[in-house]
Order: C-alpha cells, then sequence, then structure tokens
C-alpha cells in the first residue's frame, strides 16, 4: 500500500507540475487566445477537477481519487464528443497520469479498509 500510494503522489506530482509549468511558461500566449467556447469551459473545469483531486488524495484519498478519476473521464468524454472518437486516445495519453494516480489512490483506499475491516 506504501508503494502505490507513492507511486500516485509521485505521478501527481508531474501531472500537476508539468500543468503549472505549461500555465508559467506558455499561459500568457495560450489562455488569451482561448475561445472560452461551451466546449472549453467544461474541459478545463474537468481538468481543474482532475488535478486538484489528485492533490487532496495526499491527505484524503477517496475524495481526492474520485475526484482525479471523475475529471479525467470529463476530459476525455469533452473531447470524444467535440472531436470525435478519433481523438480517444489522445485524450487518453494526456489523461492518463490523473487518472492512473486517481485510480491508485482509490485501490489504497479500498485496500486500507479492507485490511482494517479484516484485522
Amino acid at each position: 500500500t506504501t508503494t502505490m500510494r507513492w507511486i500516485a503522489r509521485l505521478l501527481a506530482l508531474v501531472a500537476t507540475g508539468l500543468f503549472v509549468w505549461f500555465l508559467v511558461d506558455f499561459g500568457s500566449e495560450v489562455i488569451p487566445a482561448l475561445g472560452w467556447s461551451p466546449q472549453g469551459i467544461p474541459l478545463l473545469i474537468g481538468l481543474a477537477a482532475g488535478l486538484i483531486g489528485l492533490l487532496i488524495a495526499w491527505r484524503w484519498e477517496l475524495t481526492g481519487g474520485i475526484m482525479a478519476v471523475a475529471g479525467a473521464f470529463l476530459v476525455m468524454a469533452l473531447v470524444c464528443l467535440g472531436s470525435g472518437t478519433d481523438m480517444l486516445y489522445c485524450a487518453f495519453l494526456f489523461t492518463a497520469p490523473i487518472l492512473i494516480a486517481g485510480a491508485l489512490y482509490l485501490a489504497c483506499c479500498w485496500r486500507k479498509r479492507h485490511t482494517a475491516a479484516t484485522a
């Protein structure tokens, strides 16, 4: 469980670190150019929910894990709705660190509860 938790934490740091780096490095060029369309805002909300969920999961694994997995699935669904199913693979690759870390947090929570119930 400890190994899974630290792998999830490292993935969470990589995912949030890359997003923050992107915002700091390219944010001044990209953010004003975004067309805040009805699809773009929910996409940003899904991504933010996933990343915030990863940070929350450091303290509350269940809540953060659910937020991360739900945010990743929301981003994949919105990409498929907006660009078609041929972009599903790209959307999965984009959200894979969030999805995998969230799933690992949920697995840690389940194992911790299962171990406590059998002890």
